[in-house]
């Protein structure tokens, strides 16, 4: 064999093994909010007067957080995020995002209005 194949047969062995790393990660998430979700007691997460967004957070065990972005009524799910936070979350509202945490650390923020991709993410189990 020459050495590009077996490069490109490592490359797509190595591919595959990630792949099925973030699928069985997310199917864990996934199985996690499902059954944890349902029982939450939801806090708000205070906002700016007249923000067209409403946010809300759980904790479904000891570690993990789970944040939700609303519209201004709560109907429609825009965004949501599972956090892994020893502490409480810290929240922060901008003119164009919805902060949390330091972003030294495992910050991250939902982008306003929220992206296609978070609103299909959103959408999905």
């Amino acid at each position: 064999m020459k050495l590009c194949q077996v490069v490109l047969r490592c490359s797509l062995w190595v591919a595959a093994f990630a792949a099925f790393v973030y699928v069985g990660s997310y199917l864990s998430d996934a199985h996690t909010r499902a059954t944890k979700a349902p029982a939450c007691e939801w806090n708000a997460v205070p906002s700016p007067n007249n923000a067209p967004y409403l946010a809300r957070f759980c904790y479904l065990d000891k570690e993990t957080v789970l944040l939700r972005l609303y519209d201004a009524e709560g109907k429609a799910l825009l965004a949501e995020r599972s956090l892994f936070e020893l502490d409480r979350p810290r929240f922060h509202w901008e003119s164009d995002a919805l902060g949390y945490n330091d972003r030294k650390y495992d910050g991250g923020e939902i982008a306003l209005p929220p992206t296609l991709l978070e609103r299909l993410r959103a959408k999905l189990p």
